[in-house]
C-alpha cells in the first residue's frame, strides 16, 4: 500500500481538475464563459490544489478564490477561440500525448504499465480507459490552449538587457530548484560506414532513373520509402520554414511545385527523394522517398568501444569537457563542454532517469543508447536546494523572461477577449 501511495501522491501532482478534487456535497454551476459552463466541483478542485501550493501562502483565502476563478474563467475565454480560429487538433495526436504522459509517469516512479494501471485503479476508483478519456479531454484543453498561445503571441526573445532587467526585479521571487543536479553529457552518432552510405545512395539515383523514365511516384513511394508516410505517397504535410533538415529544406527550395530532385538528398536519417506539392506564404509541402543508411552492427560496436575508452579516461572535469567539445555530435551542447545545466531530478527525461539516478558526483554512467547514439552523462555536482544565478542559469533565465514577457502579452489578449464574450458568474465565495 505504500508503494501505491507514492503513485498516488505522483499522480495528485501532475494533474489537475475535478478528478482529484476534495469531495464535493452537491453540484452546480459556479459561472458561464462564452455559453461553457465551469462547475462548481471544478472550480473547488482548482481551489483545493491551488492551496496545496507555495504560491497560495501570500494570499488570503478571498484572494485565494478570486485567483483561482479568474484563471478558469481566462482559460475558457482562451478555449472560445478555438472556433474563431479554426483550430484542429487530431484524436493520434491527443492520444499520443496522453501515453507519452502515462510512460513518463510510470518511468518516473520507476514501475511498469501494469502497476501504474492497479494503482490508479486502486487509488481513483477508475480503469485506466476512463483514466486516458479524463487526460484526454485535459490534454485537448492544453494543447487547444497552446496552439492559441503560439498563433498570437508567438516566441518572444528578450534581449539581454530585458533579462538582466527581469532578473533584477524578480530575483528575489524565482523559483528554487530542489533536489537538482548538475549533468554533462558527450554524445555520439552510430553512423553507417561509406560503404553503406554509398551503396544506398547508387539505389536511390536509380529510382530517379525510374521516374526520369515515367514510373509512377506514389508507387515508388509505397514501395520503396522506408518512412511512415509511404503509403500516403511520402506526403509529408506543410512544414513551416525552419523546421525541417536544412539540407532537406535548401534542395526543396530549389525545385517547381510539382518537380522532384534530380539527385538524392542526403540527412541524417538517410538518402532522400524530393517532390515539391505546393507551397504556402509561410511553408512547404513536399512527399519524399526515404531509403535509409542503416548502420551496421560492426559501426554500432566501434562507437560503444570508443564511449568505454572514453568513460575510463575522461577522469576529470576537464578532460570530459574538452572531449565533449571535440567529439560530441549535440551540437547544443558540445561547444560549452556537454554542459547541460542543472536540473530538478524530477524534470529529468525518462530516457536519463535510470542511467544518472545511481551516479555520485565525478561519476560517468555506463554507455547509454538513446535512439541513433551512444552517450555518456556524467554527474558534475548535487545539491537539495539552489537558487538561479546568472552565471549558471542565463539561458534558464533567459527562458523565464520570454515566459513573462509572453504572458503578459497573453494577459493584454485576454483581457480584450474577455469583452468579447458573455461572462456570467454564480457562485459566491
Amino acid at each position: 500500500m505504500k508503494g501505491l501511495l507514492r503513485i498516488f501522491v505522483a499522480l495528485l501532482g501532475l494533474n489537475a481538475g475535478f478528478v482529484f478534487a476534495a469531495p464535493e456535497l452537491f453540484e452546480s454551476i459556479a459561472a458561464v464563459v462564452d455559453g461553457k459552463p465551469i462547475m462548481r466541483s471544478e472550480l473547488m478542485g482548482a481551489l483545493y490544489q491551488f492551496q496545496n501550493s507555495p504560491d497560495a501562502g501570500s494570499m488570503t483565502e478571498k484572494e485565494q478564490f478570486q485567483f483561482v476563478l479568474d484563471r478558469l474563467i481566462d482559460d475558457k475565454v482562451l478555449l472560445s477561440r478555438v472556433a474563431r480560429d479554426s483550430i484542429q487538433i487530431p484524436d493520434t495526436e491527443v492520444d499520443q500525448r496522453v501515453t507519452m504522459h502515462l510512460q513518463g509517469l510510470a518511468d518516473r516512479q520507476q514501475i511498469d504499465m501494469a502497476t501504474l494501471e492497479k494503482a490508479i485503479r486502486a487509488q481513483l476508483g477508475m480503469s485506466i480507459a476512463q483514466y486516458r478519456d479524463v487526460l484526454s479531454r485535459q490534454v485537448r484543453e492544453q494543447m487547444y490552449i497552446g496552439r492559441i498561445r503560439q498563433m498570437h503571441v508567438g516566441s518572444i526573445k528578450p534581449t539581454k538587457k530585458e533579462v538582466d532587467e527581469f532578473y533584477a526585479s524578480y530575483k528575489d521571487s524565482l523559483p528554487r530548484q530542489y533536489n537538482c543536479i548538475l549533468v554533462s553529457h558527450l554524445q555520439m552518432r552510430i553512423k553507417p560506414d561509406s560503404m553503406i552510405v554509398d551503396s544506398v545512395k547508387r539505389v536511390a539515383e536509380m529510382l530517379i532513373d525510374s521516374l526520369d523514365l515515367g514510373m509512377n511516384w506514389e508507387i515508388l513511394a509505397s514501395r520503396h520509402s522506408q518512412d511512415t508516410s509511404a503509403q500516403k505517397g511520402g506526403d509529408l504535410g506543410y512544414f513551416r520554414k525552419g523546421l525541417l533538415d536544412p539540407d532537406y529544406e535548401r534542395a526543396a527550395s530549389r525545385l517547381n511545385n510539382g518537380e522532384y530532385s534530380e539527385n538524392p538528398v542526403k540527412t541524417a536519417m538517410g538518402w532522400h527523394i524530393i517532390r515539391v506539392l505546393g507551397r504556402k506564404e509561410d511553408g512547404i509541402r513536399t512527399a519524399h522517398i526515404l531509403l535509409k543508411t542503416i548502420p551496421s552492427v560492426g559501426d554500432s560496436t566501434s562507437v560503444l568501444d570508443r564511449m568505454n575508452s572514453f568513460r575510463t579516461s575522461l577522469t576529470t572535469p576537464e578532460l570530459f569537457a574538452e572531449a565533449a567539445k571535440k567529439w560530441s555530435d549535440d551540437k547544443e551542447t558540445n561547444f560549452r563542454g556537454g554542459n547541460l545545466g542543472w536540473f530538478e531530478r524530477s524534470e529529468l527525461d525518462s530516457a536519463y532517469i535510470r542511467s544518472i539516478s545511481m551516479l555520485s558526483p565525478g561519476e560517468i554512467s555506463e554507455p547509454v543508447l538513446i535512439d541513433d547514439s551512444y552517450h555518456l552523462f556524467r554527474l558534475d555536482d548535487s545539491r537539495q536546494v539552489r537558487e538561479y544565478n546568472m552565471t549558471e542559469d542565463y539561458s534558464k533565465i533567459e527562458e523565464l523572461a520570454a515566459h513573462y514577457m509572453e504572458n503578459q502579452k497573453l494577459a493584454s489578449l485576454v483581457k480584450k477577449w474577455r469583452e468579447e464574450v458573455y461572462i456570467e458568474v454564480r457562485i459566491k465565495e
